[in-house]
């Protein structure tokens, strides 16, 4: 049973008409861009492209992926990176705005983190190993303290954390595009699409459920971008985007230019308009990682600034990608076992028929589809089923 207090049951959740549309606007379009990710993952043809790969396919195909290149891939899980760390001091605001303690609040961050955790367990066993609760599970337990220490320390961890990527990341692909090249070793398949069918797939599943979390937060820099967020999130920048504008702008023009320039050189390399070796893709895949820190950033702060502009008169559209984000772990879920069971060869099996634009598309009519859920539902006045599963146990009954 939760603890209630005199302002109120620690359930109690933000009314409709006093939530800020930024972030909710910023995670309901996220969730395309998740789920255009996972759509290339069970596309089969050999030349699908994607992260260095070579483009292949129709005109068509090969300017989705470049697009993709520049844009999406490892540009969409940084966004989620952010909005996450916003999404924590947003949840520890409220909470002292309430007049609850912070230790109450601490043990709420550490059960959501490990109640993430499972769930992302059961999602990368039964649908897809790469997802990214789990990850998020985690950083929530490595950094959730941070909300409750003074700047000081936040700006501490992110320096060191920052450094630890650069070293793993940045020096790691170089080391590893060098050896690559001394030994005349071809880039590995980033094909991260397990099977159904045999046992053995069931094994990798299970084996990937425990192991994917790690490999995303340690090897990918997903705890920097959670330290982004806390500090987007302590200035306000999404909660109050009307008294940051100039800052949103810079942080918008850069950050996205730094994404784009950083993706560039795989994209040429993908594209075939430049010809390089498998272990200099290999640094250029180290810098499309570390530049798509940048990505989170600047498209968070886009979104702040369209979000401002909208909260004034939102549209139908607006008010539904709203709904999706206020329902984001529903859509998010939804939107990747239904991507899964259309495209994953041991099942529906479009990936089988499908290329890029094909894929893509597929991943925008089942993402649409979440969406006009989420507005339902928000028309009923009901929650996601299953965020209203997490908020269940996280802090029990009202």
């Amino acid at each position: 049973m939760a603890t209630t207090s005199a302002t109120g049951p620690p359930s109690a959740p933000t009314p409709a008409a006093d939530r800020k549309l930024t972030p909710d606007l910023a995670r309901g379009f996220m969730l395309l861009l998740i789920a255009m990710a996972y759509a290339g993952t069970y596309l089969t043809a050999d030349d699908i492209g994607g992260y260095g790969q070579p483009f292949g396919g129709s005109a068509l195909d090969r300017t989705v992926s470049t697009a993709s290149a520049l844009f999406l891939e490892n540009r969409a899980f940084p966004l989620f990176g952010v909005l996450f760390g916003i999404g924590l001091v947003m949840m520890t605001d409220a909470a002292r705005a309430k007049g609850r303690p912070d230790s109450q609040t601490r043990s709420t961050v550490r059960r959501r983190s490990l109640w993430l955790l499972a769930f992302g367990f059961v999602h990368a066993t039964l649908v897809f190993s790469g997802e990214i609760l789990a990850a998020y599970g985690v950083a929530g337990l490595l950094l959730g303290w941070l909300l409750f220490r003074p700047d000081k320390a936040r700006k501490r961890a992110t320096w060191i954390v920052a450094a630890y990527y650069l070293v793993v990341v940045g020096i790691g692909s170089v080391v590893v595009g060098l050896a690559m090249n001394a030994d005349g070793e071809s880039s590995p398949d980033w094909d991260s699409s397990v099977g159904y069918a045999t046992a053995e797939d069931w094994i990798t599943r299970v084996a990937g459920g425990f192991t994917a979390p790690l490999i995303n937060v340690l090897v990918f820099p997903m705890l920097i971008l959670v330290l982004l967020g806390l500090w987007m999130g302590r200035r306000g920048y999404l909660q109050d985007p009307d008294a940051h504008v100039p800052a949103l702008k810079r942080l918008a023009a850069i950050g996205i230019a730094v994404s784009v320039a950083g993706a560039l050189p795989l994209a040429l390399s993908g594209a075939g308009l430049v010809t390089v070796s498998d272990g200099t893709a290999m640094a250029f895949f180290g810098l499309q990682i570390l530049t798509g820190v940048a990505a989170g950033v600047g498209y968070a702060s886009l979104f702040a600034l369209i979000g401002r502009r909208l909260q004034r008169d939102p549209g139908v559209l607006t008010k539904a990608l709203a709904a999706a984000g206020q329902r984001s772990l529903s859509v998010y879920l939804f939107a990747s076992v239904g991507v899964a069971v259309l495209l994953h060869p041991d099942l529906v099996g479009l990936g089988d028929h499908l290329h890029r634009a094909g894929g893509m598309a597929v991943a925008l009519v089942v993402w649409a589809a979440g969406v006009a859920l989420a507005a339902w539902l928000a028309r009923l006045g009901k929650r996601g089923p299953a965020d209203a599963l997490l908020r269940r146990l996280v802090y029990g009954r009202r």
